[in-house]
């Protein structure tokens, strides 16, 4: 790819960070001081020294991308009037992808990926291309991947299946609350394996909105006093509309060893709650409807992904799972601490109800 030879002369990386997920190994190459401990603290629960020739390799480089905006196809968003998100074109050897807010760019090659942008500021942006990279591995493992949070308990898994803004990371926060570890806020792999469904969570921090900060005493304090002062006025769905997103950092608030990458599923709730709705009620579903709504809430990575899985593969997987684990859906008005309390018992949840 001549873009990345050009890449590669402009910004040479002068420094190295390898981490370990479960049993993928990446060495991420930096030329700066800020993306280099920015991302280490970031992937802190991962840092592992990893010999250099059992890693796939990551270039993060803060410095001008190359690319001809006239080749860019964007990506139509997944919803009517949402704004363009990414842009792309594939050349020989790989693809580029163009984040449009933020002018990052993505080199995809066979088997390396370059970074390429203001990342000091965008680091985010960093953090989420290494733990595709890591979400494409699993998949080549047979792993499939679902739109949904999850935390891990002494009997097992709890995964909050949804789509956007419907509580997937309150979800799995509250129950950390109360006492479990968290595996992931919104990305989830699954596998059957000897009968059981083993879970993996995609290694990014939780981002999350004023609404889940204010509910759950632990993260309070990760908003100002003068917003806290401002949210706490809002009706509850106005507040669960709000958005103004901020990193939890498990780890240091919780406590070493709260963010745990992998575990036993044991159980589903797909999120169908709404803000207006009334009642609140939890039934599960039948077979049929398990497999359904596995299917509609799988992901795939998306444009970063040049050869995605096949589909008819990823769901005969499901529908494996879906006979493996229960799957209940969760109606009504959404009420975080009757879940939460329902999950783990009345006297072990300590969540405010919406």
């Amino acid at each position: 790819m001549i873009e990345i030879d050009e890449i590669r002369c402009r910004y040479p990386a002068t420094d190295l960070l390898t981490f370990r997920f479960l049993g993928v190994a990446l060495s991420v190459h930096t030329n700066d001081a800020r993306v280099t401990s920015g991302l280490a603290r970031y992937f802190a629960p991962f840092r592992a020294s990893v010999p250099a020739r059992e890693t796939l390799p990551i270039y993060v480089l803060q410095g001008t991308p190359i690319y001809d905006p006239l080749l860019l196809d964007d990506v139509a968003p997944r919803a009517p009037g949402r704004t363009v998100k990414e842009a792309f074109y594939d050349v020989p050897g790989g693809r580029i992808v163009v984040k449009r807010r933020s002018g990052v760019v993505v080199y995809i090659a066979e088997s390396e990926h370059y970074i390429v942008g203001d990342l000091v500021r965008n680091l985010n942006q960093a953090a989420n291309a290494i733990s595709m990279v890591f979400a494409k591995a699993m998949q080549r493992r047979g792993y499939v991947m679902l739109h949904a949070s999850a935390a891990l308990g002494e009997e097992g898994g709890v995964a909050f299946a949804a789509h956007s803004g419907s509580g997937k990371s309150t979800m799995a926060l509250a129950l950390v609350e109360a006492g479990y570890q968290f595996v992931t806020n919104d990305r989830l792999l699954v596998r059957l394996d000897k009968g059981q469904v083993e879970m993996v969570g995609v290694p990014k921090i939780p981002r999350v909105n004023p609404g889940t900060l204010l509910r759950l005493s632990r993260l309070s304090s990760l908003l100002p006093q003068e917003a806290r002062r401002h949210y706490e006025h809002m009706s509850p769905d106005v507040l669960w509309a709000a958005e103004e997103k901020r990193d939890v950092e498990v780890d240091r608030i919780f406590g070493p060893g709260t963010f745990q990458l992998t575990g036993r599923l044991r159980i589903v709730y797909v999120l169908a709650w709404r803000p207006g709705d009334a009642g609140w009620e939890v039934h599960p579903l039948d077979f049929a409807a398990r497999c359904a709504a596995l299917r509609q809430m799988a992901k795939q990575v998306g444009v970063q992904d040049p050869h995605p899985p096949a589909r008819a593969v990823q769901e005969t997987a499901l529908d494996a799972i879906a006979a493996a684990v229960p799957v209940c859906e969760v109606t009504g008005q959404p009420d975080v601490g009757a879940l939460t309390a329902s999950i783990v018992g009345p006297r072990r949840s300590h969540v405010t109800s919406s």
